[in-house]
């Protein structure tokens, strides 16, 4: 079975000390290394199944600033990116997360909140909430909260917190197959009806 295994970002160098303090501050997360050139987070106790990497390079700094004067100055672009901020975040490219409890994920929540109110420099923003009878939720066991870490970049800065109702909802593990072919040929082939019945 694949395992997704890392993400990595490319960040100006001047942004790695405020993105470490952002993660460490909404993520329970391991430091598992810290040098000039790379810094690396352990999300649960395999490191096979989860990290977060960031690579500072003269390169991101200047994609940053270049993005950023074009923005000011081509207002055709100014208005795309603006708009990419304001659709929907679910539609936003976004990384999600699963937290274990409600619990945990009202305290992150609030802490990012507190990031975005009283950190500026940290560019936290918290993007969109939805809870269970929310208007406009997913779902009656679903919470949802998207966190934007404006230090990692214009774009492709999201993660998604979620959390479940501790009821359940989950759905039934697939049935496991001995060929991996036999699960395609059920996508490509649909079930027959058993006429015996």
């Amino acid at each position: 079975m694949d395992a997704w295994n890392h993400n990595n970002y490319c960040v100006p160098p001047e942004h790695v000390d405020g993105l470490c303090a952002c993660i460490e501050a909404l993520f329970p997360w391991t430091l598992i290394v810290r040098k000039p050139h790379l810094v690396g987070y352990r999300l649960g106790d395999d490191l096979n199944r989860g990290a977060l990497y960031l690579r500072p390079t003269p390169a991101a700094r200047a994609v940053f600033d270049a993005l950023a004067r074009l923005r000011r100055s081509d207002a055709e672009l100014g208005r795309a990116l603006t708009a990419l901020e304001a659709q929907e975040a679910d539609l936003t490219d976004h990384h999600g997360i699963r937290i274990a409890s409600v619990e945990e994920w009202e305290r992150r929540v609030a802490c990012a909140l507190e990031l975005a109110q009283t950190r500026p420099e940290l560019a936290v923003t918290v993007v969109h909430v939805e809870r269970p009878g929310d208007p406009g939720a997913m779902t009656d066991y679903l919470y949802q909260a998207w966190v934007r870490l404006g230090l990692l970049g214009p774009w492709r800065n999201t993660f998604e917190l979620q959390a479940l109702e501790r009821r359940g909802h989950l759905l039934p593990a697939p049935q496991a197959l001995d060929d991996p072919r036999e699960a395609v040929q059920r996508l490509v082939e649909p079930a027959q009806p058993d006429l015996d019945r």
